[in-house]
């Protein structure tokens, strides 16, 4: 009987597993913060706030303010030009000889176009971010690198199908196309370039883009 009583208040003084935390749901948060406050405006006690993570399990995991920040920046910037790749991918699958990469040329000048102004913005400060950010950068450039390779690769089947210029380097192709989605900031902060000038800036990538034509 002593025994029973024993087990029974052993097995009361157990402790109830804490809840792990979300990380993705974290980073999700950090990343709705940054983009709104700026890398200077960001505030650890705020995600606290909002997620119910403590400070303890958010460095654990996070390692400092830095870490996250850097994190969460790099997130959004790889997210960015996944898109971009597969929206390009999708458009390109079907290209087959010159003709057909002639007629998407003009779609695929549209895709860099009409890349929202926030997501040109938010790699222009992640960049700038993750150049003071050793592991930021290493992360960016990784998945930048990764990008690339996924281009080259697309760029390559157009070489050998006929529709693009085998002289050319396929990597250098690639970045040249996405050089145009940054690009467009230029002419924007520009105050002599209006927007009724993107005509304009529309007709000179797609001659560009058709020098690499086969």
């Amino acid at each position: 009987m002593a025994k029973a009583v024993v087990k029974k208040k052993a097995k009361s003084r157990q402790r109830s597993q804490r809840k792990k935390p979300d990380l993705d749901a974290i980073i999700e948060v950090a990343i709705e913060l940054v983009l709104r406050h700026g890398d200077s405006g960001f505030r650890i006690e705020e995600l606290i706030e909002r997620t119910g993570i403590s400070k303890s399990s958010l460095y654990l995991h996070f390692g400092d303010r830095d870490g996250l920040v850097g994190l969460a920046l790099s997130t959004v910037f790889l997210r960015d030009i996944r898109n971009n790749v597969d929206d390009a991918a999708v458009l390109l699958a079907d290209v087959k000889n010159r003709k057909q990469m002639e007629e998407a040329i003009p779609q695929l000048v549209e895709l860099a176009l009409n890349t929202p102004d926030i997501s040109r913005w938010q790699r222009v400060m992640v960049l700038a971010s993750a150049r003071n950010r050793p592991e930021m950068m290493k992360r960016v450039s990784e998945g930048q690198t990764m990008v690339n390779t996924a281009i080259e690769e697309l760029v390559r089947g157009l070489q050998n199908s006929g529709a693009v210029r085998i002289d050319l380097d396929a990597r250098e192709i690639g970045v040249l196309i996405q050089t145009a989605i940054i690009g467009r900031i230029f002419r924007d902060i520009d105050s002599e370039i209006t927007a009724e000038d993107l005509d304009k800036w529309r007709a000179i990538l797609v001659s560009v883009y058709e020098g690499i034509l086969a």
